[in-house]
């Protein structure tokens, strides 16, 4: 069975943002682009309720103090935000069903060893978001991380559905500039 381009599905469509998180208790279809951004989709069946973030650090300590990056900017912060809004409606942690994407490294082709592994901010997205929803009791039903390339994704809120798509380095670096992000933060892969 093929299922039908998000976009044709006769919904409303949302963009999640970096450091947004969106909470729909209707059906609509949320998208973003990641990086080494980590995104997670939060599904409850019963209510075909669903949500998503879009966090683009792994968690609260690298907040300054006089930072106004919201909390859905962390990735600790941003599974917390999206638990409390489903706790909030009546729906508990122990009934989401929930998919993590994202934290690709874009920087492994340009630099090498220690530097790599300390700009390696997609894989500390990654392990962040999985200890906090694990401290929530939830486990990812799906997911699909890290890798070397960027990704969109479409998440069908009605019905907990995830269409991926992997984004070449420099359809990243585009898309990512598109949202306003630097551009500087994707180098350049130099081309064969």
């Amino acid at each position: 069975m093929t299922l039908p381009a998000p976009e044709n599905l006769g919904l409303p469509v949302g963009h999640v943002n970096i450091g947004d998180c969106a909470f729909a208790p209707r059906p609509m279809v949320l998208t973003t682009v990641l990086g080494s951004c980590v995104s997670a989709t939060f599904f409850h069946p019963g209510r075909k309720a669903g949500g998503m973030f879009h966090a683009m650090l792994p968690d609260k300590s690298l907040r300054r103090t006089s930072s106004t990056a919201s909390d859905c900017t962390y990735a600790d912060l941003a599974v917390a935000a999206l638990v409390e809004r489903f706790r909030a409606a009546g729906m508990p942690p122990a009934e989401l069903e929930v998919k993590l994407f994202g934290g690709a490294n874009t920087l492994q082709q340009s630099y090498g060893g220690d530097l790599r592994e300390m700009l390696d901010v997609g894989r500390k997205n990654v392990e962040v978001a999985l200890a906090t929803l694990a401290g929530f009791g939830l486990r990812p039903k799906k997911q699909d991380v890290l890798g070397a390339l960027g990704r969109k994704l479409y998440f069908c809120t009605g019905t907990g559905e995830v269409w991926l798509s992997y984004l070449d380095q420099e359809l990243t670096r585009k898309a990512m500039a598109a949202r306003g992000v630097a551009a500087t933060l994707l180098p350049k892969v130099p081309q064969p």
